[in-house]
């Protein structure tokens, strides 16, 4: 009875789908062959509006890309294979699938001003070099497929495809930049894989997406304002190969724990990786001289920081609700923004190694200083010897109680000094201070001499020996390079 049963079931299913597509006048399927550009729209004929997956073949032009347009918008297209298609110069026209006046507008079907395009499946053809830009802007695209043969994108040739879940998405090797904004707001897949080729990220390409893992090639020199932005990655391991970073890149990601800087950069960008509250870990490279505006504020868990000997600027709130339990402030540190070290409510102890209290700033309505807020004024604040008063007197650092003065700060905080110290010899002879030089200097090294109040008594540069009279015997604070003597006259 079975062999019966089947056959008849089928011609069953056949005769009901048959019936339901005549009743409803659908036709759910076509396939459209073309023999010139332009000609799609012809071939379709009073079937433009039915069909919900379309197969074409042969070649296609921008006037056809319109075509196609219109059987979404204005009519039931969801799914289009373009494999078997030769598009006009290998190239995916400019608006192909998006057009903004019809798009963007006040449109029973908007949500929140736009109509996205119904296509949920697209089958790009191998051989396409190139996708213009605001291709495929604006659709409910959930799986595309990146040709191997691409090799350029245009700008914003994916955005605001909220439903974009090929995942992982695959950059095909050769192209070298992902361009301004071009996957923004693709909000469903979770692993983006990026080719060896790749050089250059550009301003918020993938801003406001739920990308989870991302590998950053060697060789990838650029990653510009804003690139990840809002996004969920969890962590960040960037080149060395990179030599431009632009603000905001890992700004709100909720997820973010680690992040890998280049060696060689020398400003953390401002807003780098502000508003991430699980940011445990990042590297500040020997190379950095300025931490820039608010680069890890707002309640992160960052800790330890790090930071080097060469540093000479945080800028305004840059450390802001860290997570901080104590920080060691380098002997080459200028300057502090205001709000750079508010609200450490973790923090038990400060270091701070500079003879001379780094400059410590206000905001503009003068409110708030370097440091306020939950930052505990009464821990212990070490400061070289002879520093103490010059701390206890200078406007910021006299919010603290607790100053104290050492010659022994924490145990690998003079690593970077050790590379110096073998270099120059410290004493006093006969009421002169002598800084002997041991080897060859490939360049000049800045000196300074402090009396114990902090009194500056000479700084210049030396490339040979030199001896300085001394004023009266006592105690001096001496910097040589990256070493800080405590000498008896």
């Amino acid at each position: 009875m079975m062999p019966m049963r089947s056959p008849l079931l089928m011609m069953c299913l056949v005769f009901a789908l048959f019936f339901s597509q005549k009743a409803w006048g659908q036709v759910s399927f076509y396939d459209a062959r073309v023999s010139d550009y332009g000609q799609l729209e012809q071939v379709l004929g009073d079937k433009w509006n039915t069909v919900d997956s379309l197969i074409v073949h042969g070649p296609i032009n921008e006037a056809d890309f319109t075509t196609l347009w219109k059987c979404s918008f204005d009519g039931k297209l969801t799914v289009l294979n373009l494999e078997h298609a030769q598009v006009e110069n290998n190239k995916i026209p400019i608006r192909a699938l998006f057009k903004r006046d019809r798009q963007l507008v006040d449109d029973p079907r908007a949500y929140e001003g736009v109509v996205y395009l119904p296509i949920r499946r697209l089958i790009l053809p191998e051989g396409i070099q190139e996708i213009g830009d605001f291709a495929f802007s604006r659709m409910r695209l959930e799986q595309v497929n990146l040709p191997k043969s691409l090799r350029k994108l245009g700008r914003s040739c994916f955005s605001n495809c909220h439903w974009l879940s090929t995942d992982p998405l695959i950059i095909p090797e050769g192209i070298t930049d992902i361009p301004t904004q071009c996957f923004i707001n693709c909000q469903s897949f979770g692993k983006l894989i990026l080719p060896s080729t790749l050089k250059s990220i550009g301003i918020s390409a993938f801003y406001n997406t739920r990308v989870v893992e991302v590998n950053f090639p060697e060789g990838l020199e650029q990653i510009k304002l804003a690139a990840f932005l809002g996004s969920d990655l969890m962590e960040a391991i960037l080149p060395n190969t990179v030599i431009e970073l632009g603000e905001s890149i890992f700004s709100m990601c909720p997820a973010l724990k680690k992040i890998q800087l280049p060696e060689h950069i020398n400003t953390i960008p401002a807003s780098l990786a502000s508003w991430c509250p699980l940011l445990e870990t990042v590297n500040i490279p020997k190379s950095v001289t300025i931490i820039d505006e608010a680069a890890f504020c707002g309640d992160v868990m960052l800790k330890p920081v790090n930071l080097p000997n060469g540093l000479k600027r945080i800028e305004k709130d840059a450390l802001w609700y860290v997570a901080v339990d104590s920080i060691v402030f380098p002997n080459s540190l200028e300057y502090l923004g205001a709000g750079t070290c508010a609200n450490w409510k973790y923090v038990k102890k400060i270091y701070s190694l500079s003879p001379i209290p780094p400059s410590c700033d206000t905001n503009e309505e003068g409110e708030h200083e370097t440091f306020h807020g939950y930052t505990p004024n009464d821990i212990p604040v070490y400061v070289p010897i002879g520093s103490g008063e010059k701390y206890r007197q200078a406007f910021g650092w006299n919010y603290f109680t607790n100053i104290i003065e050492t010659d022994k700060f924490p145990s690998g905080v003079r690593t970077l000094q050790a590379d110096d110290a073998g270099k120059y010899k410290i004493y006093g002879r006969d009421g002169r201070l002598v800084i002997e030089v041991t080897e060859i200097l490939s360049s000049p090294v800045l000196y300074s001499v402090y009396s114990v109040d902090g009194t500056i008594i000479e700084q210049e540069s030396l490339t040979t020996s030199h001896s300085i009279p001394m004023p009266s015997r006592g105690i001096y604070i001496v910097r040589v390079g990256n070493t800080i003597h405590k000498i008896w006259i």
